[in-house]
């Protein structure tokens, strides 16, 4: 940190022997995070600081995975031409280093331009959710590091669906859709976000919520610039041909023997075990529909097993 602007850091925020020091929030390199004696502001108010980018250390759960080099170079234009706006976000570590929050690609945009010093302010909040909504605010994340961002906050608090939410300020049926992403095939979501983060988050979410047999033509549809009403429609087209097949086989099908419906039976109850191990593994993703929906099949399931031990 410059030695001036460290000292004037110190002087607006009180040191912790001085008179009219603050007694709040003492922090790592002897700031103090309280009212500030020179404006009057209160313990919420932001105080930059600047800080020595060697002692700003990278967060390895950052939300984005993926850093558009054109975009870096335009950012670092910008800074050199007309300053940094936006100071990032940090979290104080012992010995006087520091956390980065938020503003990765505003480090990244310095390191550029060969700067030792970055502006910041700091913050004692939550690290994965600040740094998902700074980065929402600013620069939209792909929709795969967004969805993976979600699914991080629920494996670190155990939050609802509507917890969540309301912690990043979103409907709670927006963030269930997004989460769905994370059900898509690794190797799909690792495409996207190597060559085709260009695909609409709104793409990605109507192919993760398509059937699966369905999932790889969406995909391959999508890569090609397909819109949300082109894949919705591929949808719809695929259910309408799904149940035409199945009424047309029903129709033309003769009334099976005992051994037909055996096999048919024991198919049908390996393909439900099949679905409730996917069911099992995506269990985090759960809405209250889902669950309704899950209450209702068991209770099917246990009219029938009770069916069977009554000998009906």
């Amino acid at each position: 940190m410059s030695r001036k602007f460290e000292r004037k850091t110190r002087e607006l925020l009180g040191g912790a022997g001085e008179p009219g020091g603050v007694a709040a929030g003492a922090m790592p390199g002897g700031l103090t995070v309280g009212s500030d004696r020179l404006f009057g502001t209160s313990a919420g108010f932001p105080h930059v600081v600047e800080l020595d980018l060697d002692r700003v250390h990278r967060n390895p759960d950052q939300p984005r995975r993926h850093f558009d080099e054109a975009e870096l170079r335009s950012l670092a234009s910008s800074i050199e031409r007309h300053g940094l706006q936006n100071p990032i976000l940090v979290r104080p570590l012992p010995q006087g280093d520091y956390l980065l929050i938020g503003g990765e690609r505003r480090v990244r945009a310095h390191e550029m331009l060969g700067r030792k010093t970055v502006f910041a302010i700091l913050t004692s909040g939550d690290p994965d959710e600040i740094g998902l909504i700074d980065n929402v605010q600013r620069v939209d994340l792909n929709a795969v590091e967004y969805a993976a961002a979600l699914a991080r906050l629920i494996d670190k608090h155990g939050y609802t669906h509507d917890e969540l939410a309301a912690v990043v300020g979103r409907d709670r049926t927006d963030v269930t859709k997004l989460l769905a992403i994370m059900s898509l095939p690794a190797e799909m979501r690792e495409e996207y976000a190597t060559a085709f983060a260009h695909v609409s988050r709104s793409v990605m979410i109507e192919i993760a919520a398509a059937p699966a047999e369905l999932r790889a033509e969406l995909w391959e549809r999508a890569k090609e610039g397909a819109s949300v009403k082109a894949v919705r429609q591929a949808k719809r087209e695929h259910a309408q041909g799904a149940v035409a097949g199945e009424a047309a086989e029903t129709a033309a099908a003769p009334e099976p023997g005992p051994k037909e419906a055996m096999r048919s039976l024991q198919a049908s109850v390996k393909r439900i075990m099949r679905d409730v191990a996917v069911v099992r593994e995506q269990r985090r993703y759960l809405d209250p529909d889902n669950r309704d929906r899950l209450m209702r099949l068991r209770a099917e399931i246990d009219a029938i097993l009770q069916g069977t031990e009554d000998g009906a």
